[in-house]
């Protein structure tokens, strides 16, 4: 199914989805460009939406959240009182201390505050394609229940930190799990492909360089665009079954070079400024040469 025919689905989404206790929710990295849309598809469908961040609340659409710190988890359910969290805050940094206490404590945190509590919250926890780690092409598209098999300190610990979600709703909690691909748009982190081109691309059209200069471009990957990542987040919110995992893609693959070059002409740039190499790259080890994702089970959502 074509991201077209998603958008088109979401033109008949009611208000009446979902659980009809789902009417606040708070969402931790509301800052994040994914972030800005999941609040603004939320809100479009009627729900109240805090966003949790550790800078000071600016208004009663804000809440100040961290999530490493298990007080401040506390605080902030006890002062927006959810019905539903989704957790979209993580790191990328390959640094073991620091995404460990962002990735696994921070989701670790959020649902013993719920547990806690008593209340009957719902909780998304945002998953990565990281996660699988080592495919090979033949296993593609790739099906949620595929095993892991990490290799990145970001893809590692992600695992972790559903493995430990999945737990929790194995003991009672109501607890889903969706894991996302590549996002495409504005604003996505410089420590991700898209993020550096969309940086280098500006660069070039403000006169700042001359060359784009990107890693080895052979890869095929699966690129959604926020808008269609925030709907199918939201979907997954409301009608997603506890302890399952969905998939938030387009289910279409696409080589780098190809996604690259649809993006420079889009800019009216030539793609004879790009220069490929695999020094270039920001990223080490081994490179997943094909992972694209099955979305039957999260388009059964929006078909409903």
């Amino acid at each position: 199914m074509t991201i077209n025919t998603l958008m088109k689905i979401s033109k008949s989404y009611q208000l009446n989805w979902g659980f009809d206790r789902m009417t606040t929710v708070l969402l931790t990295g509301g800052g994040g460009a994914l972030g800005k849309q999941v609040a603004e598809r939320f809100r479009s469908c009627g729900y109240s939406v805090v966003c949790g961040s550790r800078r000071t609340a600016k208004s009663d659409y804000e809440c100040i959240l961290d999530v490493t710190d298990a007080d401040s988890v506390v605080d902030a359910l006890l002062s927006v009182k959810p019905t539903l969290i989704v957790h979209l805050a993580a790191t990328f940094v390959n640094n073991y201390d620091l995404a460990y206490s962002t990735n696994v404590l921070g989701a670790k945190n959020i649902l013993t505050a719920v547990q806690k509590s008593g209340q009957p919250v719902r909780v998304v926890l945002a998953g990565s394609a990281a996660e699988y780690g080592l495919v090979a092409p033949e296993e593609n598209p790739i099906s949620e229940d595929r095993i892991l098999r990490p290799v990145s300190i970001y893809g590692m610990t992600k695992s972790w930190q559903n493995s430990y979600g999945l737990m929790c709703s194995y003991q009672g909690m109501d607890v889903v799990v969706a894991r996302i691909f590549n996002l495409d748009g504005e604003g996505v982190s410089s420590s991700l492909f898209v993020g550096r081109i969309n940086e280098q691309i500006k660069e070039v059209l403000a006169g700042l360089r001359k060359r784009i200069e990107v890693g080895s471009l052979s890869a095929i990957r699966d690129y959604i665009s926020m808008k269609d990542a925030a709907l199918q987040l939201v979907a997954i919110s409301q009608r997603g079954q506890s302890g399952q995992i969905y998939h938030v893609a387009s289910g279409l693959p696409i080589s780098m070079r190809d996604f690259l070059k649809k993006r420079l002409s889009r800019a009216g740039l030539d793609f004879s400024i790009v220069d490929e190499a695999p020094a270039l790259s920001f990223r080490s080890g081994y490179d997943v040469p094909v992972i694209y994702a099955n979305i039957s089970r999260t388009i059964a959502l929006l078909d409903e």
